[in-house]
């Protein structure tokens, strides 16, 4: 059951803003009104964590993120809108409201095609390659940031390291 429910117009007539309480989730969507009304984004707040899920025109997700406090947190997916079958277009790692991870650029084929890792918002390093698939090289642009990683990515880097000492330029 839906409590406290309720709806917005705006003075352009446009946007409409619907809000309400079900169970623990609080929901609200923002509607672009055309030719159809359409969601254009779904905001969902439960246990402090907000979701936004964006969507186009014709209701294909295009954008998925999460925040807490009003910061980002979490994975941000973007979706490719020509393929509507929610292929990912990228993914990048956030961690209060800072990039702090893995932040991988996919094709249309789904091949990576850009893979970086950051700390705090600083690029760390980036994966090279020749083709999708293999690694070329791992170019340390601050070394000094290193020691701020994800645990898992700190790790992945040690064992790439040792596993593969030719990648490192």
């Amino acid at each position: 059951m839906r409590e406290k429910h309720k709806i917005i117009n705006y003075p352009s007539k446009n946007i409409k803003t619907e809000t309400y309480i079900l169970g623990d989730t609080f929901t609200t969507k923002h509607y672009y009104d055309a030719k159809d009304a359409y969601v254009r984004e779904l905001i969902n707040t439960e246990n402090g964590i907000t979701e936004v899920k964006h969507f186009t025109v014709k209701g294909v997700l295009s954008k998925l993120e999460h925040f807490v406090d009003d910061k980002r947190q979490g994975v941000e997916t973007r979706y490719s809108i020509a393929k509507a079958n929610k292929s990912v277009k990228s993914t990048k790692t956030y961690d209060n409201g800072k990039l702090h991870g893995e932040c991988i650029t996919y094709n249309d084929n789904n091949e990576i095609i850009k893979q970086e890792v950051f700390a705090l918002g600083k690029l760390v390093f980036k994966y090279l390659r020749k083709d999708s698939v293999d690694i070329t090289n791992v170019q340390i642009v601050d070394k000094d940031s290193v020691e701020n990683l994800p645990k898992s990515e700190y790790e992945k880097l040690q064992q790439n390291m040792q596993e593969h000492p030719e990648w490192f330029i």
